[in-house]
């Protein structure tokens, strides 16, 4: 049966959203890609994750998919042990495995390796097949077993889980051939869609299907749609005059690493914190990225343009105020956060107005989170709970929200914003 965790336990999303389960807060979560990493306190015992995805598995035994010669390579001792009961089918082996390199075959004879138990689990609902093993530092240790299981005890499949990114590229691909008979539409590189003469960019899409894959085609088609109306822009829309959208040019975050490799004709200027600073033409109800052939024709450098969005990002919140929702107590606000999203939220930080009137209610000095394009939370640097805290809603949204920002803290002071090292 599932096990309902304690209220001080923290729950955590698998990759993709295929799965949640909770852990003690003491112990350290990772995760890249597909992979989850838990460790214990000292991380004196690993459990690690891995989800997999594929329709073609169902009908396969789960023994013949969760194998420890796949984790391990020199194991002895291999046997059942006690399976984690739940709504989902499941497995459970435990052994003792070798992990130091093997010595030349002539000092085997006079070596000694050190064998470390290890346990494994197999759970399977539907596609998703999760494996998970933990592995002792050194003598077996039955509490940090027995909390391993625990954990997986709290797993909860998600009942429809979101496909994969490779066959949510496919879907899409398929989706713009039906829509669009007309455009050459192909599969590009780096998980990105060629559609006529655009390359879209698949990543914040994906992001959002995830939290609601039944929403799949209200996701995309109206990106796709703009796409192409856009293709069918003419010259003036395209490569417009400055004076026809001076007003409407504003600055943008983004991560440096991202605009790098994939859309170095933007105009932009790294920032810190791996961000970096670009510029956008907002429209109606979309905004498009200004380029270096564009700034060419206006005839002004990336200062000049600089100086014209963080004079049109005042303004925009001078006519549109930003509600706040504050935390606090008798001392006064101890956090800060905007109650609505909105695509400029995020970048506001780069106004030293906003900067000053934030200082004056929350602290001359203060540390500011930046997980997403749509939020911010600030926070004091009196209460040390609190701002371990906000450090870990900045990491978790980062990775949860669309449009990704950081996932580390900013410093406020007088003299302008920093990495904060605290």
């Amino acid at each position: 049966m599932s096990f309902d965790p304690p209220e001080h336990w923290q729950s955590l999303s698998g990759p993709t959203n295929w799965y949640r389960l909770w852990f003690p807060p003491e112990w350290t979560v990772t995760q890249e890609e597909e992979t989850t990493t838990l460790a214990s306190p000292g991380g004196e015992s690993v459990l690690t994750l891995r989800a997999a995805w594929s329709q073609d598995t169902e009908e396969v035994p789960l023994e013949r998919l969760i194998s420890p010669d796949s984790v391990f390579s020199q194991n002895r001792s291999v046997r059942d042990a006690a399976a984690i009961r739940g709504d989902f089918e499941s497995l459970s082996l435990e052994g003792e495995a070798q992990f130091e390199r093997q010595p030349p075959w002539w000092k085997r004879p006079f070596t000694r390796g050190e064998w470390r138990r290890w346990r494994l689990w197999g759970l399977r609902q539907g596609p998703v097949v999760l494996m998970g093993h933990l592995v002792h530092s050194a003598a077996p240790d039955h509490e940090m077993e027995s909390i391993a299981a625990l954990i997986l005890r709290t797993l909860r499949f998600t009942p429809n889980p979101a496909d994969p990114p490779n066959v949510f590229a496919e879907r899409v691909l398929a989706l713009a051939k039906d829509k669009f008979p007309l455009l050459d539409c192909e599969a590009g590189e780096g998980f990105q869609l060629k559609l006529g003469e655009s390359n879209v960019n698949l990543f914040n899409f994906y992001r959002s299907y995830i939290k609601v894959p039944e929403k799949f085609e209200e996701i995309i088609l109206p990106a796709l749609t703009t796409v192409v109306q856009i293709q069918g822009w003419g010259s003036e829309q395209s490569d417009p005059p400055l004076e026809s959208v001076r007003e409407r040019i504003m600055p943008m975050l983004y991560p440096e690493e991202v605009w790098q490799e994939r859309f170095p004709n933007f105009v932009g200027q790294p920032w810190i914190a791996g961000l970096a600073v670009l510029y956008v033409v907002d429209e109606s109800h979309a905004y498009w990225y200004v380029r270096h052939d564009l700034l060419t024709q206006w005839d002004i450098g990336v200062d000049d343009l600089h100086a014209i969005a963080l004079t049109n990002l005042d303004s925009y919140f001078e006519n549109k105020p930003m509600e706040m929702a504050v935390a606090g107590g008798d001392d006064g606000p101890t956090m800060v956060m905007p109650t609505q999203p909105d695509s400029y939220n995020a970048v506001r930080v780069l106004s030293e107005s906003f900067r000053t009137k934030m200082r004056k209610v929350i602290g001359s000095t203060f540390a500011i989170g930046l997980p997403s394009r749509d939020f911010f939370v600030a926070v004091n640097l009196d209460s040390e709970e609190m701002l371990a805290h906000v450090r870990q809603r900045v990491r978790d949204d980062h990775d949860e929200m669309d449009h990704p920002l950081s996932e580390e803290l900013l410093l406020i002071s007088p003299d302008g914003v920093s990495a904060f090292g605290g």
